[in-house]
């Protein structure tokens, strides 16, 4: 399959896969700015309405591990259709729900869509590229990952003031319709061989090998830690912004999408970075950088009152440094996993998503001001796997190898 695809078909498989990794952003930001009137409309408070973002990324995350062996056995693009199928059913729920009980219900649903789409998204490559090629193609679908949180909270945020917070929820309904016919029309499948099903499609002896590698277990956690600091500004955000700092809906959105946009930027540089410096490089960096933005944070906290630009500016830190190294982490957790790319992808996101989103929920509840829950998560692990890193540099482990 690597050297099947022309260039106009590496172009389309490229634009497809970006479709499929929209669908997690989406669900998470484009209703951002209507939670404090959501919570208005629901009768409940913020922090019940903050929990159905953490439940949906549970159900990417804990979904991975359902759904990774299923398209390793059966194939990438059955469960792509699926996943856009099951998402448009959950957006479809979610506009429509009268209840924050039937919401939840929708948000799970949404999750298990969008998790079928990253995961068939994050294999495919592994798929059909080369690791390093794979790594820069893994920097591309990241930047889409971060273009959508610098529009859709605009677009929500639009909706919402013209025809309600249920407008977002439709249209997230008729992008996955798009996305679908999409997907059925030139979406071809990816994976190399048609193996005949053997043995149990669940079992440990699946997820052993990926488990006891120390190499993938050092940068899941790397990616566990970012996306838990991110988490918890998502989260938070919305309630800094708007309760407290006064700001509109449009007003956050504006805040929101600017941090988006510079990251779009370290996405798209990211490649770059790669080949000039090497994967390996790259993760360093990103760690470097969280630590940086989690002692700013605690900076603000404990000395500096409260504005957007204080909030805001770690936070820019935090998700540039982790743009530049996500691709980079993915692609050397997963590349020694090609027989089972499928799988090793869905542990990652058990990782990514799940474990990020049991963190944030705890140091939500906790009732700990955001910054110092993003500078704690710095201090307890990202500060380890930096010091694990220079530490075992000589010997290149966990990385397996001085490869870039």
């Amino acid at each position: 399959m690597k050297s099947a695809l022309s260039p106009r078909g590496q172009r389309w498989l490229i634009g497809l896969l970006m479709g499929l990794v929209t669908l997690t952003p989406m669900g998470i930001d484009i209703y951002l700015p209507s939670l404090p009137a959501m919570a208005e409309d629901f009768g409940r408070p913020v922090t019940a309405l903050q929990t159905s973002i953490t439940l949906f990324i549970f159900a990417v995350g804990v979904g991975q591990m359902l759904i990774g062996p299923l398209a390793d056995r059966y194939g990438r693009r059955p469960v792509a259709l699926g996943g856009a199928l099951a998402y448009l059913l959950g957006s479809a729920l979610g506009a429509a729900a009268g209840s924050l009980e039937v919401f939840y219900a929708a948000r799970v649903i949404q999750g298990m869509g969008a998790c079928s789409a990253s995961l068939v998204a994050f294999a495919a490559v592994r798929d059909c590229f080369s690791p390093a090629v794979g790594a820069r193609v893994y920097s591309y679908l990241n930047g889409a990952l971060c273009t959508v949180p610098a529009l859709a909270p605009m677009v929500g945020g639009a909706l919402a003031v013209h025809a309600g917070w249920r407008s977002a929820f439709v249209f997230m309904v008729l992008f996955a319709l798009a996305l679908a016919a999409l997907l059925a029309v030139r979406f071809e499948e990816t994976r190399a061989t048609a193996a005949r099903p053997r043995g149990a499609l669940y079992s440990p002896r699946r997820y052993a090998p990926i488990a006891a590698s120390g190499r993938f277990l050092y940068f899941a956690a790397f990616g566990m830690a970012g996306m838990a600091m991110i988490l918890v500004f998502v989260a938070a955000a919305p309630v800094v912004l708007v309760q407290q700092l006064g700001y509109s809906e449009l007003g956050f959105s504006a805040w929101f999408g600017g941090n988006a946009a510079i990251n779009i930027g370290a996405f798209f540089l990211a490649p770059a970075f790669i080949a000039r410096y090497g994967r390996h490089t790259m993760v360093r960096v990103g760690m470097a950088a969280l630590l940086l933005a989690s002692a700013m944070h605690l900076a603000a906290w404990l000395w500096m009152p409260l504005s957007a630009w204080v909030f805001m500016l770690p936070v820019a830190v935090l998700t540039v440094g982790f743009s530049l190294a996500l691709g980079s982490g993915l692609s050397l957790a997963l590349e020694p996993f090609a027989e089972r790319a499928g799988t090793a992808a869905a542990v990652y996101g058990l990782f990514q998503m799940s474990g990020s989103a049991l963190i944030a929920t705890a140091l939500l509840d906790s009732g700990m001001p955001p910054q110092a829950a993003m500078a704690l998560v710095g201090a307890a692990i990202v500060a380890p796997l930096l010091c694990l890193s220079a530490g075992m540099s000589r010997r290149l482990v966990p990385f397996g190898g001085n490869r870039p």
